[in-house]
């Protein structure tokens, strides 16, 4: 019966033009079909991975304003241990906190970063620089001096923190003519770091 009705088929060629027409028309349909679910599927993966970006730039931004509430409640903290342990752990007597963030309106290292830069003593992106250290003592030293410690205060000290405190101790040495000693102080601290410590006289 199959082969009567293949045989049939054949015999009338327009008939079976015809039929092979609408399949192909009806599988078009089907294509089209799912091309737009696909395409749909993509647009619906976009829209998760913009949300996805979106959250996770969410969570940075939270991650970074709780990193700066702990590093500026440290500072508070460092800053009025400091200020009765000095001599202990600097060697300086007398001393006086003179920039914190615990005294935001002190203008003391500006001014006399100022001054020097003025003087031409120093380069206007090194008072710059030091103008932004975390925390400023002077006070006297072992040798009855005058002397600034430069201190760099985060929750974990690392490789950066020494070496800023370094430069800034540096440049406050620089313009004030006074010995400047570098101190980075923090909770934790990993051994290369403690080492760089050491080459740098922090």
């Amino acid at each position: 019966m199959r082969e009567h009705l293949q045989d049939a088929e054949l015999c009338n060629p327009p008939q079976t033009v015809a039929r092979l027409a609408e399949t192909v028309q009806e599988l078009t349909v089907v294509v089209r079909g799912i091309e737009t679910d696909v395409s749909e599927i993509k647009a619906g993966q976009a829209r998760h991975d913009a949300d996805i970006a979106e959250i996770k730039d969410s969570q940075q931004r939270m991650q970074s304003d709780i990193n700066r509430l702990s590093g500026s409640e440290y500072e508070r903290r460092v800053a009025r241990s400091l200020r009765r342990n000095s001599r202990r752990h600097f060697g300086v007597s007398n001393s006086q906190l003179v920039q914190s963030i615990t005294i935001p309106n002190n203008n003391h290292i500006p001014d006399l970063l100022d001054q020097a830069y003025d003087e031409g003593i120093i380069q206007a992106h090194e008072a710059d620089d030091a103008e932004r250290t975390d925390i400023v003592i002077h006070g006297e030293g072992s040798d009855h001096r005058l002397a600034y410690v430069a201190i760099e205060a985060s929750v974990t000290s690392e490789d950066q923190d020494i070496i800023i405190a370094r430069e800034h101790a540096d440049i406050i040495s620089k313009a004030t003519g006074t010995p400047g000693t570098a101190a980075a102080c923090g909770s934790r601290i990993d051994d290369e770091t403690r080492a760089l410590a050491g080459q740098y006289g922090v």
